[in-house]
């Protein structure tokens, strides 16, 4: 059994529980970690001198990217060569799963730059952007070509990124392929990894889609088990914020979370661990901790509301506002001749399709609801869940700053990893609360959160 001592950094700096390869932090040069099997009886890869030594001529970067790629070729059959857009959930919904100004932004400049040029540029646009004050940071020049750029809590080492992700791709070198939607996005957030590093105490996930598929559940085998569990024993708060909601039923929230609260159990986590752990459900709206029991219960909402959300959450203006939503997206619905199913819940209303449709509709309704509802007074999040639109009653943007207010952790300590930042996406609202990690499938969310945690072994000896 593990030991369930938070393992020193010097210690964790030299092997990492996985088998991985460490970095030597004096002299800079990877050795190799020790051998043995994974949690769950796995072997460990790479343990021929031979494999060694071709790893240790790449960065990790690199090395975990031609891990994931390699993955997707064998989960989706593919009888070619892989491509960071062979992700399962990319080629099912398409051009409107890869929707954001900045990517779009620097995917263009390709034509008239050089790959080098192109992220030497923002770079140092971002960094022109955090050295005025918050206020006038629309002013920017990067905020005036891109006025929906966003919010920044980090400089970003995007040059630094690319050169690692060069390793893997040869990006730079390519004369007539210019880089795609998912490698910018990809360079974005290794640059994102290695700012946020530094100082992060609390990471925060997204369910469906990030740490499991969707419409699935947290099993056993889930390869992030160990990863959350390594970041709640370097004292790094976890939190998965989520839209599904069940109101007085912890339970229930127990039975998606399995595999990771009978984790908890088996490892027999401490308190002092076990308490970084939370669950955000129905947006803002319950929260979850782990007990002495190892079972979630409700955090009573005394103890984290903010006065913010007293203004809205228990009268009849909620009730008034789930009717007009429902009777909007029933109505919505039929115009576009999708028969569907209602789902009504405390602080949520949804359509779910009764039988197959295109996922065009369902983000047309999402949009469509969003402007609807544009002038109420009730916050809310109009959302494409992939199989079905919910109207849900606050947003993630609440419920990451209630979460943050009661762990005592500012916006550039927290770091957010999710894979709906669209327009119809329910993490969208997240990028004004916390510096944000934006994924296509959980094989990505385990890349990044392995690149995460050797990032803050080393600065921490460092």
């Amino acid at each position: 059994m593990r030991s369930t001592r938070p393992r020193a950094a010097n210690e964790a700096a030299t092997t990492e529980p996985d088998g991985e390869s460490a970095i030597d932090v004096v002299s800079g040069v990877e050795t190799s970690a020790r051998g043995g099997a994974r949690r769950g009886g796995n072997a460990r890869e790479g343990n021929t001198a031979a494999n060694g030594a071709n790893q240790a001529e790449v960065g990790r970067a690199a090395r975990y990217m031609r891990e994931l790629i390699k993955n997707q070729v064998n989960a989706n059959h593919l009888a070619r060569a892989g491509s960071v857009t062979d992700s399962s959930v990319l080629r099912r919904k398409g051009r409107l799963k890869e929707q954001d100004a900045l990517i779009e932004f620097i995917v263009d400049l390709h034509k008239t730059h050089t790959t080098e040029e192109v992220f030497s540029k923002v770079e140092g646009w971002i960094d022109e952007i955090l050295e005025v004050p918050k206020e006038k940071r629309r002013f920017s020049k990067l905020s005036r070509m891109v006025p929906a750029v966003g919010f920044f809590f980090h400089r970003l080492p995007l040059v630094k990124a690319l050169r690692e992700y060069d390793e893997f791709s040869s990006l730079s070198k390519r004369r007539y392929v210019l880089p795609n939607f998912a490698e910018v996005r990809h360079i974005l957030n290794i640059a994102q990894v290695h700012a946020s590093s530094k100082d992060v105490r609390l990471v925060t996930f997204d369910a469906d889609g990030t740490l499991y598929a969707d419409g699935m559940h947290f099993e056993d085998d889930n390869k992030m088990i160990e990863r959350i569990m390594q970041f709640m024993e370097l004292g790094i708060h976890v939190a998965i914020v989520t839209a599904a909601g069940y109101p007085g039923e912890p339970s229930k929230f127990e039975g998606r979370l399995k595999g990771l609260v009978d984790a908890f159990a088996a490892q027999k986590l401490p308190k002092e661990v076990r308490e970084k752990f939370h669950v955000m459900g129905g947006e803002c709206n319950y929260l979850l901790r782990v007990n002495d029991d190892y079972r979630l219960e409700f955090v009573p909402s005394t103890e984290w509301h903010t006065e913010h959300m007293y203004d809205w959450r228990d009268n009849d203006d909620v009730r008034q506002f789930l009717d007009r939503a429902e009777d909007f997206l029933t109505s919505y619905a039929k115009n576009l001749g999708v028969q569907v199913d209602v789902l009504r819940k405390e602080y949520a209303v949804g359509v779910i399709p009764q039988s197959d449709t295109i996922y065009e509709n369902l983000e047309e309704i999402a949009l469509a609801c969003q402007a609807e509802l544009s002038d109420s007074k009730i916050p809310f999040c109009a959302f494409n869940g992939g199989n079905d639109v919910f109207v849900d009653v606050g947003n993630k943007h609440i419920g990451l700053q209630a979460l943050m207010k009661y762990l005592n952790v500012a916006g550039s300590q927290t770091l957010h990893v999710g894979d709906r930042f669209t327009l119809t996406g329910n993490d969208a609202k997240v990028r004004e609360a916390a510096s944000i990690l934006w994924v296509a499938s959980p094989d990505e969310t385990t890349f990044f959160m392995r690149l995460l945690y050797r990032d803050i072994l080393n600065a921490r000896v460092l």
